[in-house]
């Protein structure tokens, strides 16, 4: 007998999961559907369409591969260690959907599919956010010495800085740190 009641979250974890054992190319509304045991007509109610789906799957694809490095400071890590940590998470993370996920997303688009990059971008303002967070919490960086800028300003500053990089293929972001560290540290201490 199939489910009656499904919240949103329980199917974009199904697509996912079936995404990732067999490719963004399984997901369709009917197979979700199936998956979840709940009708079509379902599915549709929580997701407007299969690019919406597939959206909401990246989505979670880049939560699920950032979040344990993107939430928190480990114990005595300091706002620029946090940075490097973060960076190779995201650079992994990168190369795996880069050789899992980004071929078919391209192949969709070449079909006409529209899989849309809004979701992708809120994941990264929560880790922009998450930035903020760390720095302003970090008791020995002082954004003062930068000159008219806030925390969000840095923050943004290094989130796109780190995407930049990422997309450059740079391996490291040691030069980031560099001037982070030179820039919001007392050198003296």
């Amino acid at each position: 007998m199939a489910r009656q009641t499904i919240d949103k979250q329980a199917i974009v974890e199904a697509a996912y999961c079936m995404a990732s054992e067999n490719g963004l190319s399984s997901l369709g509304i009917r197979e979700v559907a199936t998956a979840c045991g709940v009708s079509v007509g379902t599915i549709y109610n929580h997701v407007a369409s299969k690019g919406g789906l597939i959206a909401e799957v990246v989505a979670m694809f880049w939560r699920n591969s950032l979040t344990a490095a993107a939430c928190n400071p480990l114990e005595d890590e300091d706002f620029v260690e946090y940075v490097e940590r973060v960076y190779e998470a995201m650079r992994n993370a990168l190369a795996a959907f880069r050789s899992d996920w980004l071929p078919e997303i391209r192949a969709m688009m070449l079909r006409g599919e529209a899989v849309g990059h809004e979701r992708e971008k809120q994941v990264f303002a929560h880790m922009g956010d998450g930035l903020t967070r760390v720095l302003e919490s970090d008791p020995n960086a002082d954004v003062g010495r930068l000159e008219g800028m806030a925390p969000e300003d840095v923050s943004g500053f290094v989130l796109d800085s780190m995407l930049s990089a990422l997309s450059e293929g740079a391996s490291n972001c040691r030069v980031l740190a560099s001037l982070l560290r030179a820039s919001l540290y007392d050198s003296r201490r």
